[in-house]
């Protein structure tokens, strides 16, 4: 998986990209980028994955751990762009555990905003 990074105003957004063949490296780019966007300093992070026709191995996990972590520390991760394929892999992960999944970035945006105004009132 290739992971191409962008730093937006107010989020840091991940792009996923399968790349063919697959490697063991391709957990360790992933984890890497997390890595990178949880020190960003950004409140939140969108995973853009239209790039992707499925998970390489253990990216559902990775990216169920950095939402729990990234969450902790009052950040966002959320999904985007979700194939139906991706969505399957998706699901065979506890519901309430994974990260969100909304259409677009657009959605990504407005459920971060959401999700930060009810974090200050609460």
């Amino acid at each position: 998986m290739e992971v191409y990074r962008e730093i937006l105003p107010e989020s840091y957004l991940l792009i996923l990209a399968n790349d063919v063949p697959e490697t063991q490296q391709d957990a360790n780019a992933l984890d890497w980028a997390l890595r990178r966007a949880a020190r960003s300093g950004k409140s939140s992070v969108w995973v853009d994955c239209s790039h992707l026709d499925h998970l390489p191995p253990n990216a559902a996990e990775l990216l169920t751990f950095y939402y729990h972590k990234l969450h902790k520390h009052g950040m966002n991760l959320v999904l985007c762009h979700v194939s139906s394929p991706v969505q399957q892999e998706l699901d065979s992960l506890v519901p309430a555990l994974r990260p969100p999944i909304v259409n677009n970035l657009l959605d990504a945006e407005l459920f971060c905003q959401q999700e930060h105004s009810t974090r200050r009132i609460a």
